[in-house]
């Protein structure tokens, strides 16, 4: 992750540290996706507010579906003043599995740019890091079948908004997934994921209900509120001290 002076500025999926702990293995991994709610090309944008200060930054999420034959491609396009942080993920269309995924954070002042790549294989994925002069690769195991998980999900960093929207929503859920980090700190997580009901929630596109999303790994919680109104955008996300509100059309 690009570290600036800027702390926390526009890192809509800064999840590679928020999550960077030891494995708990107790918690469920299933292929939580139930089904995409987008039916075609999307758009929405978002203001980053941190510790209640406006100004941090915005992050736009484009969804384009069918960018190869049974493939769709996410985007996360973050930026403030010289620095972006930007991720794409190509997926199944139909169950959100990762194909491949990259991040790039650049300074463009300083001309600093670093480029995260995540190639995924049958039983592995492949990370790599190239900050221009050094490039590292290593690879992590992805989760295998056993007798506790016998049906395994994994979800990429970069579809973690999307994987929010395409919930089998309702009060109650609880489950779990492994989730494929890399940021320089390349793992391979488990996640707990519950639904605590419905919340009205106000932004500046106006206000929404919508299903409050708790993702928690030990003692680390962060929250995706969704609406409740297909196709289920996110509305609001709160990620440590930064929280990113829906911006109207």
């Amino acid at each position: 992750m690009l570290r600036t002076r800027h702390t926390g500025l526009l890192l809509l999926l800064a999840l590679g540290l928020l999550l960077a702990a030891c494995a708990d293995e107790d918690i469920p991994s299933s292929k939580i996706f139930a089904a995409p709610p987008w039916t075609g090309a999307e758009r929405y944008a978002y203001e980053v507010v941190v510790r209640g200060v406006n100004g941090a930054g915005r992050c736009d999420l484009v969804t384009t579906p069918e960018v190869e034959p049974g493939r769709t491609l996410l985007q996360r396009l973050c930026s403030k003043d010289q620095f972006t942080d930007n991720g794409s993920v190509i997926v199944e269309s139909a169950t959100l599995r990762p194909i491949e995924s990259e991040r790039v954070n650049a300074d463009s002042e300083r001309d600093r740019r670093i480029v995260y790549r995540i190639v995924y294989g049958e039983t592995e994925a492949t990370f790599s890091a190239d900050d221009g002069s050094t490039r590292r690769e290593t690879s992590r195991r992805l989760p295998a079948p056993d007798n506790a998980h016998p049906d395994p999900g994994y979800y990429d960093d970069e579809s973690l908004l999307w994987l929010a929207r395409g919930l089998a929503f309702r009060d109650g859920f609880d489950d779990g997934y492994h989730h494929v980090i890399n940021a320089g700190q390349p793992r391979v997580l488990p996640v707990a994921v519950t639904i605590t009901g419905q919340e009205d929630v106000e932004t500046p596109a106006g206000t929404f209900r919508t299903w409050r999303v708790r993702f928690q790994r030990e003692s680390t919680v962060y929250f995706v509120w969704v609406d409740v109104e297909a196709p289920h955008p996110v509305v609001q996300a709160r990620i440590e001290d930064a929280t990113y509100r829906l911006l109207p059309p």
